[in-house]
């Protein structure tokens, strides 16, 4: 095959793309804001007892946060009051999240086996 007919089907092949395409028509576009985490909090939660759940509040601009225990402990966390659902935060694991999409995180719950641990939260607000 020469070089011009390679070009005429690369063409080709391009057009027939195209016209498969689904290109949304410009008021259906959303166009969204880049949020962008400026200040920085740091909360130390004092989980005194052992075994039993503590909620730590987030503050209503959250952008972003990380969970960890401050030592070598698994914390046991749950976002929703009720824990019926949880996940363990395994030895010097740390839990990042982004919440910039979804506004609807309130609260985290967190407990460990071992009293006297420190829960540490680090958060990005704008």
């Amino acid at each position: 095959m020469s070089y011009a007919e390679q070009v005429f089907l690369a063409e080709e092949i391009g057009r027939e793309v195209a016209r498969n395409i689904n290109i949304p028509s410009p008021e259906v576009i959303v166009k969204t804001e880049e949020i962008r985490p400026t200040t920085a909090h740091i909360i130390n939660h004092h989980l005194n007892n052992a075994n039993q759940w503590y909620e730590i509040k987030l503050p209503m601009d959250l952008i972003t946060w990380q969970l960890k225990a401050r030592g070598n402990y698994e914390l046991l966390y749950s976002y929703s009051p009720e824990h019926q659902t949880y996940m363990t935060l395994a030895t010097g694991d740390i839990l990042s999240a982004d919440t910039s999409p979804n506004k609807n995180i309130n609260a985290i719950y967190v407990m460990c086996q071992t009293a006297g641990v420190i829960a540490e939260l680090e958060v990005w607000r704008r």
